[in-house]
């Protein structure tokens, strides 16, 4: 075992009291408490420790003083940027708990950021935020000059089609014919030098050019050859001239909103997405759905509504089914940048009242309706209504599994379950090319599809039973009093775990076979957060699993953790392969780094010591040392198309290890861990960087990518509690 940082003596795990109060603070934030008064987390974060809550088990104990409350402080006091008065703090307009067990991440992410607003990363194209228009903050700044027109005819005709055929996937907002139409006249306009928009508006023309951006950015990425950041910024070049001029049309648009003023500020949504430009995507989705709800696209069109706008007939079946489709694509984007942000959606589902849009494909539709010929098995809009139907269940998910309210973790737990039902009955209904089908035997628009909702249900049932992965330390859910009274469903718990692993594993499966396509790789906005989650799952089980004896020993965890190790580390490797420093990826890199870094730290004593005397003695290996927990690589093949198997459960618990060594890497001196120790006596072993985490923390981890960037690495709104 490692040894134990200077200055600091390991508490055997016999000699670990049983607390019976808690005081009224972590009782509070469901967090372990050292029962003292003043306990050790109050004591290290200055805050006043009472235990004023009514004790409903008998005669209150007196909770006994802390007497090695001075030698603890001595230990905690390291020189750090901590703040101890400060606990809610607001920081750039936006706030940040100083006692989430994720403070860490922000730290490192500022001070990333911070090195590379000093010159250490001169390739870096983003400006300084400070600089920055407030919605742009942050973001690539657009490259070109100020806007560019439609290309000759057979260039825009096959970006069109390209966009149709490849880069459309499950938002399908626009009827193919009646897009091709308005391209035609932005031609004729060109060639009799009118303006764009002449004849069709402002809107429509804002659509067609963002459509070429889409197309051309997609286009480049599928045939870049090299993985620079120069040629990432240069294929930008004519992809961001095509979407200035778009948002040129829709800032000078005039008169009340139509339904191609949502349409056109949707479409920009997704190619500021695709470009990564997160902030400017989340103002201007904000806009597109106030717009959207102006024009009561959220609402079922019936004889005793009134009609939103005079150009709408009913009879016009073409623009009735646009309606639906524009709305169910901003609601799908609505839920997953709800997630991805870990902010409030826009959309509410006792708001909404609106139909799915109807399964007929583009070609099958008329002005009056849908043609006389038969109903085709196989149809495009089936992938958008059902990914608007696993969205829907997401935001239950976010709404009932991570509420910000106190409640028990039985009905914690039980959401997380009626959610994984649903989703179960979700991916039964699948029509068989979606879901039954092997997507490779599909046709490549059916493929991406498949794809598409594959992912999303995996990441969904991560989603909904990730918050449980630290189910054995009780701490993180239960407060003493709780413990004692065997409230914590840990069968349940033990369901959730395995269920969120194996939807981890297939998720990274599905990413490292779609390496090989780039129509598939680019396809999808969230492929990166849907990685990154992954990947963090694998981690934050792989630091649980190091906590266990029993897990530690059992070959076949060994061999699936192993297995799960290579797969993380490849997926890893793409994640970072390729992006600018401005990109999330880069950002994404960082964090999980420092979880990678801790899942080794917590394996077993043997691989820790040597894996940490590896990170001192010289660079890592990659390819010998990056693994999970320290175990030796070997392949673990399955058949082709067999499902992974269930992850073992874990079945003796026993309190994390007692020490850890300090550890050094390159990548933690970047960002200022240099030398950090993890130590294993008093304060610090119940405070290990999971310990303190509440299941909202994961929402903090989501949007870690894109956190606040505070002034200064010193700005004291910063609470360190390490």
């Amino acid at each position: 075992m490692a040894s134990a940082a200077p200055g600091t003596a390991a508490v055997p795990v016999s000699k670990l009291h049983k607390v019976s109060r808690a005081c009224d603070l972590c009782k509070a934030k469901k967090a372990r408490c050292s029962g003292t008064l003043p306990c050790a987390s109050c004591s290290a974060r200055g805050l006043r420790c009472v235990y004023d809550t009514k004790y409903s088990r008998g005669r209150p104990p007196t909770p006994p003083p802390a007497e090695s409350a001075s030698i603890l402080r001595a230990e905690i006091d390291v020189p750090s940027r901590a703040s101890p008065e400060v606990d809610m703090a607001e920081i750039e307009g936006q706030y940040f708990d100083p006692s989430s067990g994720l403070s860490f991440l922000h730290r490192a992410i500022n001070k990333l950021a911070t090195t590379q607003k000093r010159g250490l990363a001169p390739h870096d194209v983003r400006g300084p935020e400070d600089h920055q228009p407030l919605m742009r903050a942050g973001d690539r700044p657009f490259v070109g000059g100020d806007g560019a027109g439609v290309p000759e005819r057979h260039t825009a005709l096959e970006l069109l089609a390209f966009y149709f055929d490849v880069c459309v996937v499950t938002y399908r907002i626009f009827h193919r014919p009646t897009a091709a139409s308005w391209l035609d006249t932005m031609l004729l306009n060109t060639e009799q030098g009118l303006p764009l928009h002449h004849g069709i508006g402002h809107g429509k023309a804002s659509i067609i050019l963002t459509i070429l951006a889409i197309s051309t950015l997609r286009k480049d990425k599928v045939q870049m050859t090299g993985s620079s950041v120069s040629n990432e910024t240069d294929l930008l070049g004519k992809s961001d001239q095509y979407f200035v001029a778009a948002a040129k049309l829709t800032e000078a648009e005039t008169g009340l909103p139509r339904l191609e003023s949502a349409q056109a500020r949707l479409i920009q949504v997704l190619y500021l997405l695709q470009t990564s430009r997160m902030n400017q995507a989340w103002y201007v989705f904000g806009t597109t759905s106030q717009i959207i709800s102006a024009l009561g696209l959220h609402r079922r069109a019936g004889r005793k509504r009134h009609k939103p706008s005079r150009q709408w007939s009913r009879s016009d079946y073409i623009h009735a089914q646009c309606r639906k489709r524009t709305f169910w694509a901003a609601y799908i984007i609505d839920k997953y940048l709800s997630v991805v942000f870990g902010r409030p959606m826009q959309h509410r589902d006792e708001d909404i009242d609106q139909e799915f849009p109807d399964s007929v494909n583009d070609e099958d539709m008329t002005p009056q309706g849908p043609s006389g010929g038969e109903a085709q098995d196989d149809c495009h809009l089936d992938a958008m209504i059902f990914h608007a139907k696993i969205a829907r269940i997401i935001g239950r998910i976010s709404r009932d599994v991570y509420t910000i309210k106190p409640i028990a973790t039985r009905e914690r737990v039980a959401a997380a379950h009626r959610a994984s039902r649903q989703l179960h009955e979700w991916r039964e209904a699948l029509p068989s090319h979606l879901g039954t089908v092997r997507p490779s035997s599909l046709i490549p628009s059916f493929r991406r599809q498949a794809i598409a909702l594959k992912l999303a249900y995996s990441h969904a049932i991560m989603h909904a039973n990730r918050p449980f992965l630290l189910g054995q330390q009780r701490s993180v859910f239960t407060c003493p009093e709780e413990e004692e009274e065997g409230n914590e469903p840990s069968a349940a718990i033990s369901d959730s775990v395995t269920e969120c692993i194996s939807a981890a594993r297939v998720a990274l499966e599905t990413i490292d076979s779609m390496a090989s396509d780039g129509t598939l790789f680019h396809a999808f906005w969230w492929t990166s957060y849907v990685t990154f989650c992954a990947l963090a799952v694998g981690y934050v089980w792989e630091i649980q699993r190091g906590s266990s004896s029993g897990c530690a020993s059992d070959a076949n965890d060994r061999q699936y953790a192993v297995g799960l190790a290579e797969l993380a580390e490849r997926c890893r490797s793409r994640l970072d392969r390729g992006t600018s420093t401005d990109s999330p990826n880069r950002r994404y890199s960082v964090v999980l780094e420092e979880l990678r870094l801790e899942a080794r730290r917590r394996s077993c004593p043997a691989a820790a010591a040597s894996s940490d005397n590896a990170s001192q003695h010289g660079p890592r290996n990659r390819a010998d040392a990056d693994i999970i927990g320290g175990l030796p690589k070997h392949n673990t093949p399955r058949n082709a198309g067999e499902a992974p198997p269930p992850p073992p459960r874990c079945q003796q618990e026993q309190q994390p290890d007692s020490s850890y060594a300090a550890v050094n890497d390159p990548l933690l001196d970047q960002v200022g861990f240099a030398g950090s120790t993890v130590a294993g006596s008093g304060f610090y072993a119940v405070q290990n960087m999971l310990d303190g985490w509440q299941p909202t923390d994961w929402l903090d981890l989501d949007s870690s990518a894109f956190g606040i960037f505070a002034q200064t690495y010193e700005s004291p709104e910063f609470w360190d509690i390490t």
